[in-house]
Order: structure tokens, then sequence, then C-alpha cells
């Protein structure tokens, strides 16, 4: 009972941020999420999903390893080594890569980016809560248009990691959100801790995901153009990859506001007889696709729907035909970001 007052005396006492001072919580937080060492329970929920997972972060030496392994439904495990991801699953199972861990969930941030993603997003102090019998900080970061979700985030006083994070609609819906459950913050993480306690041998399914090779020259093939972009996007990568039937070239584009991102994918078809048009959504996630002369443009985000599809329509190539380059080795770039 003592200590359970002495923690909401805490909370009580806690000042406000300054603000000037939540652009560097958000730096220390995102800094946290992948220079500290911890471990835990997350749940995660989202309007159909509901899962636990058990989470062991470390960065020893300048490397960063994760280890995600579920604890509701059929097992399955994920490690990551810096930017390397091995998927350990059921074979008849899809999952994604990036399961929704502090890592995933916000992204690497400087003071410069947070100045950047401030002409977009507006800041505000949360105040205090108690999540997982920690004390922590929450900060909301609300868009100032209907172009993007927001975030409120909280995390641990002490160490600055993120316990918790929500992915807020413009009207307040949560629409996902992580939360620890258990945690603690260990100086030293062994490599056991580290290992898969799944049998690649027997029922899972190996799933390797490689980081993209080095920023390489100009890239062949025709560019495209973004005619009208949503305030604050980007392009800030592309990568070029072949099909999986060696014919041809998968184009790959990120956009980015500095927060949130999106990814466009551009390839021939020979007009199939069904191809995806329109938009779909999955969660927070939507889709928006669209034929182009041969070439089918696909567009997806964790963002609303005007977002993806006002990137769609107004994605154009030069080619006259609409042409995709021709198949070669995958090479991928840095696309570097023009000033705000």
């Amino acid at each position: 009972m003592r200590r359970g007052w002495t923690l909401l005396l805490a909370l009580a006492a806690m000042p406000a941020f300054a603000a000037g001072d939540i652009a560097e919580w958000l730096v220390r937080i995102s800094t946290a999420a992948r220079e500290a060492n911890y471990r835990g329970v997350i749940v995660y929920q989202s309007r159909d999903t509901l899962e636990s997972m058990r989470v062991v972060h470390r960065f020893q030496d300048n490397i960063e390893m994760e280890r995600v392994l579920t604890q509701t439904g059929l097992p399955s495990e994920i490690i990551k080594q810096n930017d390397r991801v091995i998927c350990l699953l059921p074979r008849d199972r899809r999952m994604t890569v990036q399961r929704p861990t502090p890592k995933a969930l916000f992204p690497g941030l400087t003071l410069e980016r947070v100045a950047q993603i401030a002409q977009v997003y507006e800041f505000e102090s949360l105040g205090a809560e108690r999540i997982a019998g920690r004390i922590c900080r929450g900060v909301a970061v609300t868009p100032r248009d209907q172009y993007r979700y927001g975030y409120e985030v909280w995390a641990d006083e002490a160490t600055a990691v993120p316990l918790k994070v929500n992915l807020v609609s413009r009207d307040g819906t949560v629409l996902e959100q992580m939360m620890f459950t258990q945690v603690d913050f260990p100086q030293t993480i062994p490599d056991s801790a580290l290992r898969s306690e799944l049998d690649p041998n027997q029922q899972y399914a190996s799933a390797p995901q490689l980081a993209p090779s080095a920023p390489a020259g100009p890239l062949p093939g025709a560019s495209p153009q973004f005619v009208d972009l949503p305030p604050g996007f980007r392009v800030t990568m592309r990568d070029l990859r072949p099909t999986p039937d060696g014919k041809g070239v998968i184009e790959h584009l990120v956009l980015s506001d500095g927060l949130s991102a999106v990814s466009v994918f551009r390839t021939r078809k020979v007009i199939p007889a069904r191809v995806f048009q329109g938009v779909s959504q999955i969660g927070a996630v939507h889709a928006y696709g669209r034929m182009q002369g041969t070439v089918h443009i696909t567009v997806v985000g964790e963002a609303p729907p005007e977002t993806v599809r006002l990137i769609g329509e107004n994605f154009k190539i030069d080619d006259a035909d609409g042409a995709v380059p021709a198949a070669q080795p995958a090479v991928s770039g840095a696309v570097p970001a023009p000033a705000p």
C-alpha cells in the first residue's frame, strides 16, 4: 500500500514538459528503443488482432540484437541482428517481418528530423502514467492534416525505453497498441537469451530478409515522377529487384514524412484478367492499386486511404508506354531527401 501511494505521489509531482524538452525526449526515446538492453512481455492489439510476445533486446559492441517469440497461437519467432532479419514460423502461416516492438513501432529520430516532422505534426505532453510497474512520461504526436496517423508514446522515466505506443487516427481512435506488461533492464544479456528455441529443420520455415545493398549510383530505367504528394512526404529509398520468375523487375520506392512511411511498387503485367485496383484495408494498413499502360502500381502503408490514393494517382512515368526497366541484378540506392 505504501509503495502504491509513493508511486501516485511521484506521478502527481512530475512536472510537465517544457516545449523544447519534448523534442529532446522524442530523440531519447528513439535512441533507447535501439541502444538499451531490455526484456519483457509485450501485448499487441489492433482492430482484429490480440497477440502476446516475449521480447529480448540487446545492444552490445555497437551491434543490435533482438529476439521476439510469440506467446499466443502457433509458436513463431523472429531474430534480428542490426538490419538482418530471420523468421521462423509454421510453414502454413504468413507473418510480417516487422513485429510490433519498440524499435519497429517508433522510427529513428534526430533533433533535425524532429524539426522536420514538426512541419506536419504537433507535439504535446500527455503527463505521467504507470505502465508495467514503471513511471512513464507520455507525448502525443498529432498530425496537422488528414494525410497521416498520430502517435501516443509513453516511455520509461529512467531509461526512456518506450513501454506503450498507440497509433491513433484523426478522430482519436486507437488503431494499434503496443504495451509492455512486464519489463526489466538488465546490464548484460547473455548470448543464450538470443538463441532460437524453435527447430528450423522440423515444421518451421526459415525466411531470411537481408538489408539492402550499399547505396548505388544512378539507376537505369524510367524515373518516376510524383506530381502532387501529401505535404512533407519525400522519396527516401529506391530499390530494384527481379520478379520471382526472373523475367522482369519490381521497383520499390519508399516515401516518408520523417515519421510515417509508404511503399510504392511498380511492375509490368500482361494485363491479367484480375489485378488489384482501387483501395483496400487491413487494420491500419491501406493499399491502393491501378494500371498505367502495362504497368501495375501498388501503394501500401500504415496511412489513411487519402494518402495512398493521392500517392498512387499522382505517380507518373516518363516512358511513353509506361515500360518498366529490363531485368537486371538487384540494386538499391538511398535517395537523399530534399531540404524541408
